[in-house]
């Protein structure tokens, strides 16, 4: 007869283990599949009270670095919050001590907080609560449960049960964290993987914009790479530049249109409304919806824009540069803005820098041209010289045929005037050319000699002329005139009063036509002889004025030629070569 409930006695602890058993593979399996946390808690609360029979499950976890327990509790199938600090309450016992507590009847202990049973008008009667640990045997929190459902308290079995799947929990919990935190690391990865992508084609952009904008010549190349660069970089439908005139409110408005193929427009004179008007006209950052272009230029209603003012010297606004209409449709960001802004810095540096080249340039050639009037004015004195002769002998002259001929000889004189007026126009047009022609030797140096002649009546000096070449020869007759007549006015000013031979000599050497005006006179002076050709450069002339060598030299180089000087007590010689191919 007592063999019979024993048996039944045994055979239920065996169901029950059996039972306890499949709960812990399940609750194993559960665990192992489980990657979300949430999700994961909500598992953890809903089997352990499977487990024990427990009305009720609390699970709390630490804070990273922080004295608090976070906990999660199921009431009425909703996972709510709150927050134990450690050494408070059964759970921050648990922590603080790492081992299990039971409380058969917890009004009765003094470590029991009644204050959620208020809130919540739940009635607290046992509590099992056993610590759960991490892979490293670090206390991570507390897997807590509330009241058996049979109104007994919970047993030494219970807490063995609990503490099993704690450890489980606990193993769980930690490798879903891990994977949270490498799930969020590689979001944070891919995210400073696409910033540095951003930076680095960022980077590129600026250099290619600063290479490009070195090489460019013009004010409208500048702004042309500009655009075309910025649109291609940003994945714009359209970039335009607005740069302010100051004469009449009005300026100048250069765009780029991504459907274009980076053909530039222009449009000069514009009166403009819009981001880029305002932009240039109050010098800040614009970011609109309507492009504010006009009708004809407009990219369409409600697409993004941005506009940066583009600033001058001290700081003043020139214009604008502006991006409008993204090709995906979106707004512009922050990142967008702040690459503009960099692109609109070096622009305005760019242009800056370019119009202060341009002003440069102008001033340089104000005053080459100042330089060039002057030796204008020194070569004057040569066709003046030559027509006020013919002049005096056309008053004397009864031959009509004679006074035609002379006539003649002051036209010619005036062609020469003539065409030193064309070169300096030429220079302050910023163009500067030689008219080369084939020109007969012979016919050349008869004029000079005729000219010459005039030059020398009334002075001890008697001209040489070889030509040892009577063919033609290729050069700027007028340019090459000019230079042998301030080569012989030297020469005979070296000589002066006491006079002596003045020899011209025309040869070829190779490829080169060689022309050599030589005097006999006291030679080149020693302080002056390493400066010859430089401007303003004389010695020992009354009405010199330092520019006939230099002239001869710009001539020379001009035909892509060169002239020297040699010099002895005896005299001095300057050969001029032009070259012939």
């Amino acid at each position: 007869m007592r063999v019979r409930p024993r048996r039944a006695e045994l055979e239920a602890q065996l169901a029950r283990a059996h039972r306890t058993l499949d709960a812990l593979q399940d609750v194993a399996r559960a665990l192992s599949t489980a990657t979300e946390l949430d999700p994961l808690l909500e598992l953890i609360l809903d089997k352990a009270k499977q487990l024990v029979d427990a009305d009720r499950a609390t699970l709390y976890l630490l804070e990273g670095g922080s004295r608090y327990l976070v906990s999660r509790y199921v009431v009425g199938g909703q996972v709510q919050t709150i927050r134990v600090e450690i050494g408070e309450g059964i759970a921050g016992t648990v922590v603080q001590s790492g081992k299990a507590i039971r409380v058969a009847n917890a009004y009765r202990d003094k470590r029991f907080s009644r204050d959620w049973d208020t809130v919540t008008g739940y009635r607290t009667r046992s509590i099992l609560a056993v610590p759960m640990k991490s892979h490293q045997g670090q206390t991570i929190g507390v897997l807590q449960v509330l009241n058996k459902n049979d109104g007994r308290s919970f047993t030494v079995d219970d807490q063995s049960l609990l503490s099993a799947m704690a450890t489980q929990a606990g193993v769980s919990i930690d490798n879903a964290r891990l994977y949270v935190s490498t799930l969020q690391k590689n979001a944070q990865l891919h995210q400073v993987r696409q910033k540095l992508e951003r930076k680095v084609a960022d980077l590129n952009l600026l250099f290619d914009l600063e290479s490009a904008m070195a090489r460019a010549a013009t004010q409208e190349q500048l702004v042309r790479e500009v655009l075309v660069q910025t649109v291609r970089a940003t994945r714009t439908c359209m970039g335009a530049v607005v740069l302010n005139d100051l004469h009449e409110g009005r300026s100048t408005v250069f765009c780029v249109r991504e459907d274009q193929a980076d053909e530039l427009d222009v449009q000069r004179g514009v009166t403009l409304e819009g981001p880029l008007a305002r932009a240039a006209r109050d010098g800040a950052t614009v970011r609109v919806w309507d492009d504010g272009l006009p009708d004809t230029r407009r990219n369409g209603d409600g697409r993004p824009g941005v506009a940066i003012p583009l600033s001058g010297e001290d700081g003043a606004v020139i214009g604008a540069l502006g991006l409008f209409d993204r090709l995906d449709g979106h707004p512009f960001t922050d990142d967008d803005v702040e690459l503009l802004r960099l692109v609109a810095a070096n622009a305005s540096t760019a242009i800056k820098l370019l119009r202060s080249r341009e002003a440069n340039q102008r001033n340089d050639r104000m005053s080459t041209i100042g330089t060039l009037l002057s030796g204008v004015l020194h070569d004057l004195k040569g066709p003046m010289t030559v027509i006020s002769g013919y002049v005096q002998l056309m008053a004397m002259a009864e031959d009509a045929q004679q006074r035609r001929r002379y006539s003649e000889l002051v036209l010619s004189q005036f062609d020469h005037i003539t065409a030193m007026q064309r070169e300096v126009l030429a220079f302050a047009r910023g163009e500067r050319s030689v008219f080369v022609r084939r020109v007969y030797l012979a016919q050349f140096f008869d004029e000079l000699r005729e000219q010459i002649d005039k030059e020398l009546e009334g002075r001890a000096v008697k001209l040489e002329l070889e030509l040892r070449d009577r063919g033609t020869a290729r050069f700027d007759e007028v340019k090459v005139m000019r230079a042998l007549h301030n080569l012989v006015r030297n020469a005979l000013d070296a000589m002066g009063a006491s006079g002596g031979v003045l020899r011209i000599a025309v040869s070829r050497e190779g490829a080169d036509l060689v022309i050599t005006v030589s005097d006999t006179g006291p030679g080149i002076p020693k302080e002056i002889e390493g400066r010859l050709f430089e401007t303003f450069v004389t010695a020992g002339k009354q009405q010199g004025t330092g520019l006939g060598l230099a002239i001869v030299k710009k001539i020379a180089e001009e035909h892509g030629g060169s002239v020297s000087a040699s010099s002895t007590p005896l005299g001095a010689m300057f050969t001029l070569r032009l070259p012939q191919e």
